[in-house]
């Protein structure tokens, strides 16, 4: 009974998955204005991403070889490290964001848009 459950989650999560991909491509196809719209974020996720792995150490501490020192490479390293900066710099945005939304916006402006 645990398999079928976890085979339905697995469903549930592909769904949801290609229902989130298909729905903003079905809205560029009917307005193709929004395509820069949709351009800007993703171009600039793609950009810290690049960045982050770019910045990122691909040095391999011992503890994570085995005798032969091929538990983990220097790329897989280097990819690990990158995907690391991404997330702390899209919490970052995240957090500022929210911050800025939440109080500044509202002391500034009195809460009028």
């Amino acid at each position: 009974m645990t398999d079928f459950g976890l085979i339905l989650t697995y469903i549930m999560i592909a769904g949801a998955t290609l229902a989130c991909i298909a729905s903003p491509l079905l809205q560029i196809k009917n307005d193709t204005k929004k395509i820069k719209k949709m351009a800007g974020p993703l171009i600039s996720l793609v950009l810290i991403i690049v960045v982050s792995i770019l910045i990122a150490s691909n040095e391999v501490l011992p503890e994570y070889t085995n005798s032969d020192g091929t538990l983990i490479s220097s790329n897989m390293s280097k990819i690990i490290g990158g995907c690391l900066i991404t997330f702390y710099v899209l919490s970052a945005i995240t957090i500022i964001s929210v911050i800025y939304s939440e109080f500044l916006h509202k002391f500034f402006n009195n809460g009028k848009n």
